[in-house]
């Protein structure tokens, strides 16, 4: 019993080291001692779900995929392991031509919406199911109406978030000024919310009013100074205005280096604007850099792909 006990703490340990290098986007590595855990714990559902996430960001879709399936096999009553069943699948999904991709987009749906059943009121199931309605076809299970019934189930169980969802299905439709007018809103009606600032800045910034983006980043921030994802946006904006250039590439430098989570920019978000920052103050070679590893992290980051053509 003694011996079973120190195998459970010691794999536990292990979990926790292999979660703080995927965190830090060693997601190889992270892979690596995850699949040293799970030839020694087959059946921990944590294990997988782990492996499954590292192996997606090594971008080996089909391994993720059986990951992810083994852990809602193991435990199918836990709506975490079908959300990223199904984002795994999305994955999948998304690098497979048409008629494959729709058959893989079809069990997306399911499983986002098993996901919802289980979890009804984890609004990250919420949006990724909305997020699903709004851009998939019919055939596979999308659509107009259960979109905007989503959007009224996340406004029930958060009037917040209520407005990001509806704007998602505006912003998909580009209806940009309502979009922003609801994005607004929530900021007027919940100004104690970071998060309803970050939602506002984020959407300025892709729509390139980077005076407004770098305006909401920084009341966020006034509210929330951890937010990783208003840092990043206040970095963006200053870097297409061209001011604060140093303080931009410290905050960049600073997120490369930090733990990143699940709701936290992504390695290459960052890399790539470390490089756009280093091109606003004339420093090509940096810049190249900085976004050859954007792509490292991601080779179809389009952006950084863009960025590197446009450089030469």
């Amino acid at each position: 019993m003694l011996l079973v006990l120190f195998s459970r703490s010691q794999a536990a340990g292990n979990l926790d080291e292999a979660i703080h290098l995927y965190g830090n986007g060693k997601f190889k590595q992270a892979a690596i001692l995850l699949q040293q855990l799970r030839n020694a714990s087959p059946t921990e559902p944590d294990i997988r779900l782990w492996l499954g996430r590292s192996l997606l960001k090594s971008r080996q879709w089909d391994s993720a995929v059986r990951e992810m399936e083994k852990a809602v096999q193991l435990q199918p009553s836990n709506a975490r392991y079908h959300l990223w069943l199904g984002r795994a699948c999305g994955a999948r999904a998304s690098h497979s031509v048409f008629f494959t991709a729709l058959l893989w987009a079809h069990r997306v749906g399911k499983e986002f919406e098993t996901a919802a059943i289980l979890a009804p009121n984890d609004l990250d199931s919420r949006f990724d199911l909305l997020e699903f309605y709004v851009n998939a076809p019919g055939i596979v299970g999308g659509g107009k109406e259960k979109a905007e019934a989503e959007a009224r189930t996340i406004a029930n169980l958060d009037p917040r978030k209520g407005y990001t969802a509806r704007a998602t299905i505006l912003e998909k439709n580009k209806n940009w000024d309502l979009a922003r007018n609801e994005l607004t809103q929530a900021t007027i009606d919940y100004p104690r919310y970071a998060n309803a600032c970050t939602d506002l800045a984020e959407y300025l910034l892709g729509r390139r009013d980077f005076e407004g983006a770098l305006l909401y980043a920084k009341k966020a921030l006034a509210l929330d100074s951890e937010s990783k994802q208003a840092w990043l946006i206040a970095a963006a904006a200053a870097t297409r205005l061209n001011t604060d250039l140093d303080q931009a590439d410290k905050t960049l430098r600073a997120l490369a280096a930090d733990t990143l989570g699940e709701n936290d920019p992504s390695f290459e978000e960052v890399y790539y604007w470390m490089g756009e920052c280093y091109l606003a103050r004339g420093d090509k070679a940096k810049a190249r850099k900085a976004f050859e590893s954007a792509l490292d992290f991601n080779p179809d980051y389009a952006q950084a792909k863009n960025a590197i053509a446009e450089s030469r």
